[in-house]
């Protein structure tokens, strides 16, 4: 799902990164989108100084269901104004899956060092089973996060789609390849 990409080469995004550039004051682009998002009752944001995040509504919502967060800003030498999207899961479900990740990295590692020192001091190989383990249960985090990104495609899109729509009606938007 690499919205900026063309060459969708990376597979392990999970949260998927795209920039897009505009010819409107950041200030008037973040009104434009509160007042867009006002009238669509499919999509519920909150504004935060250059920031906006937007979410699908409460009753729409499933455990999989994503954030977007935009950023407009001014970029410092060249004048450009530029959005920065960034879609994800919800901050609760983003935050179990990296528990997830550094809990088996760190049991994995411990483990496999300990087992590792067990087998060259005493030829007691009981431990080194911790190693292909962690390998697996990364593997398998990483496939329920695809999933669960899978699910949520639709919500994605809608999105991604009222994000442009919203900025198209008063500029010309322009995606940028990075």
């Amino acid at each position: 799902m690499s919205f900026n990409r063309f060459d969708h080469s990376i597979i392990g995004e999970i949260r998927p990164r795209f920039q897009l550039q505009i010819d409107i004051e950041p200030e008037l682009a973040l009104d434009q989108i509160i007042t867009k998002l006002k009238l669509d009752p499919t999509i519920c944001g909150v504004k935060s100084q250059s920031y906006i995040f937007l979410s699908i509504t409460a009753e729409n919502q499933h455990y999989w269901s994503p954030e977007l967060s935009v950023r407009i800003e001014k970029e410092e030498y060249s004048e450009e104004i530029i959005v920065h999207c960034l879609v994800g899961p919800k901050q609760s479900v983003w935050m179990l899956f990296m528990f997830f990740y550094a809990f088996v990295f760190c049991a994995s590692t411990f483990g496999g060092i300990y087992g590792l020192v067990k087998y060259y001091s005493f030829n007691d190989p009981s431990w080194l089973w911790v190693i292909p383990l962690g390998i697996v249960l990364t593997f398998s985090i990483f496939i329920t996060a695809k999933l669960g990104q899978n699910k949520g495609r639709d919500q994605i899109l809608h999105l991604v789609s009222f994000l442009y729509h919203s900025l198209d009606e008063l500029t010309t938007v322009k995606r940028i390849n990075n």
